[in-house]
């Protein structure tokens, strides 16, 4: 039968709105899971240095529930991996979108034969496979797969996106129709007011504040009922969220627009983006308030270094400057993709402040539109164009070296600052045996706890180098230590306790596990690893090995400095 595509393309804004941001509406899809549907992660919400990219189905705590086709179209695309989307399928369909189905617990079984067999000719668990059209095909509603657990998964659910089959672009799922209803308002939290030069202030106090809400009639005021006085250059942000339908799970909001005076003067929509730029989740975010208090706040003001094209009006930045002496009213809406709305109202009053001459920083400028270096006879550090959201007043220094490590503890710059690129950080060591050179990494160093968790790098000449988009505490550490290895399911390394498979937790103290091998009678055997668990799991199969006998077991495993480390077993099965 032939299907009649329907593609709406609905200009979403007030003035001028960026073709990235067009929604196409299409009511020819169906739901990839059955009904109720429940969400813990919606389109478009912050996440640590991305935005998330679909939906989250919940699975109520279970897996193997079955998840269809959304659509007529053929598998593209399949993805096992022991972190990210863990087993995953990308499918086309003949109107130029691509739907992808996240952390499964399984395939369909000809899929999920033909995977294994790839797995097994190429001796690996991990795939990432291309598909041509005319291998697997599915019709809408088909069952595909069964939702899991797998990959980066913080417990059972179905990650769903939709995406443009061409340019790999993101789309938003609730602007396609699956069935899906939501009814009920987003919400407001509280307002975060930003000073954004020196001279700028929040009643006479040049730091961010924070203001309470609470629900009036037709949405929301600040607890504190009174004008707010500000004087310079000022941002707002908001802390939102959207009770989806009403059964208390908070979930991202679609869009917010700021009002002064009745004219809009900042906005946002999450209807798509670009998978290049979801780091700029950094800069829409106030990344040092989640680091502090996992409250997510969206920037009502756009930063100079971000460049997504979320916005609306694309002209206004959302940075106001008061100094007139004036009062101010304003309205904050927020929505959801259903249309629900609210709002948050509230005023501002502009007085000059007469606050003392603030401290010169004895650090250097680092401009966020130009590469930036900073170099001394203990640190290197090359910073290109596009890395930093706004100029950085950078600071360095230096303090003892900590325990277990070659050098002394670097402090650069703060650990709450975002980056967008990468950067290139060389550290002096101390003396180093030549036998352990190859075993140096640069670390990150909590001052507080002393912990480490690996940066990586190489040493040379006396220095270690590496790449890295953090800012904070940095050392040289030595990881010369294996990884370790507990069998699970086999005891004293002779008896199965598992008569189906045999389980492995694998860990690495500092510098991560970096590649692991199983064989079974000196042939690769296929071991599942989930990554968050530290798991290695083999299910015995009788089509690829003879039972009734005695079998070596070996695995062997490796950390990214080059630690090995291996188990032998002799089991009968």
């Amino acid at each position: 039968m032939r299907v009649v595509l329907l593609i709406l393309v609905l200009f979403v804004g007030f003035s001028s709105v960026p073709y990235a941001q067009n929604i196409p509406v299409n009511d020819s899809f169906t739901s990839p899971l059955n009904p109720p549907f429940f969400f813990s992660g919606d389109f478009g919400e912050l996440r640590t240095s991305h935005f998330h990219s679909g939906l989250d189905y919940r699975t109520q705590g279970r897996t193997g529930l079955p998840v269809y086709a959304v659509k007529d179209g053929y598998i593209s695309r399949i993805g096992i991996s022991p972190t990210g989307y863990g087993n995953a399928l990308y499918m086309n369909h003949p109107d130029g979108t691509s739907s992808v189905y996240g952390h499964l617990e399984r395939f369909q079984p000809q899929l999920q034969e033909y995977v294994k067999d790839k797995q097994y000719d190429r001796e690996s668990f991990q795939l990432n496979i291309t598909l041509a059209s005319g291998e697997f095909h599915f019709k809408k509603g088909e069952i595909i797969a069964w939702s899991g657990n797998s990959g980066s998964s913080g417990g059972p659910h179905l990650h769903f996106e939709i995406r443009n089959t061409k340019s790999e672009r993101a789309y938003n799922p609730l602007f396609y129709k699956l069935g899906i209803k939501d009814n009920s308002a987003p919400k407001i939290t509280a307002l975060y007011v930003y000073p954004l030069t020196a001279n700028s202030n929040v009643g006479q106090d040049r730091s961010k504040k924070r203001f309470e809400t609470i629900p009036v009639p037709g949405g929301y005021r600040l607890k504190l009922n009174l004008p707010i006085g500000l004087f310079g250059k000022i941002g707002y942000g908001i802390q939102a969220d959207d009770d989806f339908n009403g059964v208390g799970l908070k979930i991202g909001i679609y869009s917010a627009a700021l009002f002064c005076d009745g004219r809009q003067v900042f906005g946002f929509k999450m209807n798509n983006f670009s998978f290049d730029d979801t780091r700029y989740a950094n800069s829409q975010a106030d990344f040092e308030e989640y680091q502090k208090s996992h409250h997510w706040i969206q920037r009502l003001y756009k930063q100079p270094g971000n460049r997504l094209d979320i916005y609306d009006p694309e002209d206004k930045s959302g940075v106001l400057n008061l100094d007139d002496g004036k009062g101010h009213e304003y309205e904050i809406v927020v929505s959801d993709a259903f249309k629900n709305k609210t709002s948050l109202k509230f005023h501002t009053t502009s007085k000059k402040s007469s606050l003392p001459a603030k401290n010169q920083s004895s650090g250097k400028l680092f401009q966020y539109n130009q590469s930036n270096e900073f170099e001394n006879d203990k640190i290197r550090i090359d910073m290109p164009a596009g890395a930093l959201y706004d100029n950085l007043d950078f600071v360095w220094k230096s303090s003892p070296k900590p325990s277990g490590c070659y050098s002394e503890l670097h402090q650069v710059s703060s650990k709450f600052i975002p980056l967008q690129k990468p950067y290139t950080l060389s550290i002096k060591c101390d003396w180093i045996p030549d036998n352990l050179r190859n075993k140096a990494l640069i670390v990150l160093v909590d001052p507080a706890s002393g912990q480490k968790s690996a940066v990586g790098g190489e040493y040379s000449g006396g220095w270690v180098t590496a790449k890295t988009n953090l800012l904070g505490s940095f050392a040289i550490a030595i990881d010369k230590t294996p990884p370790s290895i507990t069998a699970l399911s086999i005891k004293d390394k002779k008896t199965l306790t598992n008569p189906s498979k045999i389980q492995f937790k694998i860990t690495d103290d500092l510098s991560g596990i970096k590649t692991y091998r199983g064989e079974i009678d000196g042939n690769w055997v296929l071991y599942e690893y989930d990554a968050k668990s530290k798991l290695l799991t083999y299910t015995f199969d009788k089509s690829r090995m003879a039972f009734g006998k005695s079998h070596l077991v070996r695995l062997m495993v490796t950390d990214n400095q080059g630690n090995s480390n291996e188990y032998k077993a002799v089991i009968y099965k």
